[in-house]
């Protein structure tokens, strides 16, 4: 027996005692009971539309604002990577010219020459990684996976706030293209559903990301290959199941942070939740680079990595990005030569620490503060229902209604608004 049903039934109980005691006569009772059933009929029918309504905010409403939002990254990003090609290609060549009576140097105008092959931008690594480490919510990448057909902006972070927008990057994880594991992760119910289908991804799919420092190609791997216990080490003690080696993706709990630890390979992990309309596990797709590694310049001291892990001191901390203090920023590392790159990475058994505190939920697990704020609103788009309605009740009727029609309803979807906030991710 549901709630529900237990509800009316003590209702009905509550009725026939009332009945029998005689308290009331049979008219006043038959009366009161039809207005009592009819109050609490009306409660349901509104709760039901209300409900209904919600969930249409959460399906196509928060797409909405994520399209609109995307919009925005999408101006923001082309623009970063304006400013890359235009520090990158304009050069200025010093020259000498001699004359009979005397030398007279000058400077000829800037010239235009092309990035090398590979897909690293020739800047200091100061200029780089102002345009790499930038705040929260901002526009880092363009992610494009055919098979599914998603292309999205990739911001900065994964708050709540930043899912809101599209696929967000873990704080602590390099950035797409670099030597190690990048972690992207993504709504795939709401707010576009950027990763509502990653389940389809298969071994071998592409996976392309676009940052200032080039375009990069992944391949989805099996989960047999990416999480084999010697790719894990002595990470954790999972094992793929039996028959789901071949499948391009895992499932773990919110808490296995160590998707995100280096495996000492190059590999891009996008995570989601799982099942659909649901924060109860986790769906992983790992792919590897197929493309060269670029640079991994070091991070600002005040650049921010509690996402979900914290990488080692040696790979997230470095000098002040103008170089203050009397420390100049070191040389970017060179990924010319594998081997070179592997031994100037000095990547230890296992290059990052998991940080118990935190976990995959992040962004993904809701906002437990927005459930006060979606309350007041809700309360409040009640009593401006219940005083235009009494307004129609004491004056006309349609005009009260078209009156109060804007006020309940963006009351309303402030309230969704803070819900949505609160509730888990699907």
């Amino acid at each position: 027996m549901t709630v529900l049903q237990q509800f009316f039934r003590v209702l009905s109980q509550f009725l026939a005692w009332v009945h029998q005691c005689r308290v009331l006569d049979s008219d006043t009772f038959h009366i009161m009971t039809s207005r009592i059933l009819g109050a609490f009929g009306r409660f349901f029918i509104t709760s039901g539309v209300v409900i209904l309504l919600f969930v249409a905010y959460q399906l196509w409403g928060t797409g909405l604002q994520e399209a609109a939002a995307q919009g925005d990254l999408a101006s923001d990003f082309d623009e970063l990577l304006l400013s890359v090609d235009e520090t990158s290609t304009t050069t200025v060549v010093p020259t000498t010219t001699t004359t009979a009576a005397t030398d007279v140097s000058t400077t000829s105008a800037p010239t235009t020459t092309l990035p090398p092959a590979g897909g690293t931008i020739p800047v200091y690594e100061t200029e780089l990684a102002e345009k790499l480490y930038l705040e929260g919510g901002a526009a880092i990448a363009r992610i494009n996976i055919p098979k599914i057909g998603v292309t999205k902006v990739v911001v900065q972070g994964v708050q709540v706030e930043d899912l809101r927008n599209g696929p967000g990057h873990y704080r602590s994880t390099v950035f797409p293209g670099q030597m190690g594991n990048s972690g992207i992760a993504g709504h795939r119910t709401t707010y576009g559903a950027p990763f509502n289908r990653i389940d389809e991804l298969t071994p071998g799919d592409d996976i392309r990301v676009q940052t200032v420092q080039g375009i990069h190609e992944y391949r989805v791997l099996p989960a047999g290959e990416a999480y084999s216990s010697d790719a894990i080490g002595a990470l954790t003690d999972f094992e793929v199941p039996d028959g789901d080696e071949d499948l391009g993706h895992i499932i773990v709990g919110p808490e296995a942070t160590w998707v995100l630890a280096d495996f000492g390979d190059d590999r891009i992990t996008l995570t989601a939740c799982h099942p659909k309309y649901s924060a109860r596990q986790r769906i992983i797709v790992t792919a590897e680079l197929v493309t060269p590694a670029v640079d991994t310049p070091l991070a600002p001291e005040e650049y921010a990595t509690s996402d979900a892990i914290d990488l080692t001191e040696e790979d997230l901390t470095g000098a002040p990005l103008d170089g203050g203090g009397g420390q100049d920023a070191p040389d970017a590392k060179t990924v010319s030569d594998p081997a070179d790159a592997a031994e100037d990475q000095e990547r230890d058994e296992v290059a990052a620490v998991v940080n118990d505190e935190a976990s995959l939920d992040e962004g993904l697990n809701g906002d437990k503060s927005a459930l006060r704020p979606a309350i007041l609103w809700g309360l409040a788009a009640v009593a401006a229902y219940l005083g235009f309605k009494e307004l129609g009740r004491r004056w006309r009727r349609w005009p009260a209604i078209a009156m109060g029609l804007i006020p309940v309803v963006v009351l309303m979807s402030l309230s969704f608004e803070k819900i949505d906030r609160y509730l888990p991710a699907g």
